[in-house]
């Protein structure tokens, strides 16, 4: 039977998924994806295709740097429930309700920044958040540019090597020591979300290139 994709609900619902519509149609469409595959996000035309087994290694990472601690993690692991229409974990919600029900009660942290932080994104004054989120975005620029020239450049062998080739592309505003750290860390952290299988960073890429 080929699977419907359409909005119509009359056809996209059994009998008790169209109950659950009526409250609301996340929980439908949660409910017709534990069904039939078939994950619908929340917004119109949405076909969420990662499976659960990949979820609960995505919410792996967000549970390992949280116990690490990392409390902003909570926050971008119920991004990714909230992305992927799905409920949840049970290590979530449990440390998730924690960390909120001690906010509230009296003595408890005077800010928010104080219950969800990250070493990596320092909240504690405007300036140093915005510095923060300007050195990602600049790193994730630099990283797509060097596994772009890394792969469209068969000789070269180094991170050293790629580096010089892309800063000489176009001025990016830093020197060659704070591109290596922005790109190490954009690598560290793709390689993260990467299933084993799929993790190479790109020096590691290089220096198999280069012993090749």
């Amino acid at each position: 039977m080929i699977p419907y994709f359409g909005d119509d609900p009359n056809r996209r619902y059994n009998d008790d998924e169209k109950e659950l519509n009526i409250l609301d149609s996340g929980w439908a469409k949660l409910a017709l994806g534990l069904r039939t595959g078939i994950r619908y996000g929340h917004k119109k035309g949405i076909v969420n295709c990662r499976s659960l087994a990949d979820m609960k290694a995505a919410l792996g990472v967000w549970r390992e740097r949280f116990e690490a601690g990392d409390t902003l993690a909570l926050l971008q692991a119920i991004q990714l429930c909230a992305d992927e229409n799905l409920p949840m974990p049970s290590w979530l919600a449990v440390a998730f309700s924690k960390a909120m029900t001690g906010f509230l009660q009296p003595g408890g942290a005077h800010s928010l920044d104080l219950v969800f932080s990250s070493a990596s994104l320092p909240t504690n004054t405007p300036t140093k958040a915005a510095a923060a989120r300007q050195d990602w975005a600049l790193g994730v620029q630099l990283w797509g540019e060097c596994w772009r020239y890394a792969l469209d450049h068969t000789d070269a062998n180094s991170l050293d090597m790629v580096l010089d080739s892309v800063l000489a592309l176009k001025k990016w505003g830093v020197k060659k020591r704070k591109a290596r750290e922005l790109v190490t860390r954009i690598d560290e952290n793709q390689a993260e979300h990467l299933h084993k299988r799929e993790k190479q960073p790109l020096a590691q890429f290089l220096e198999k290139r280069r012993k090749a």
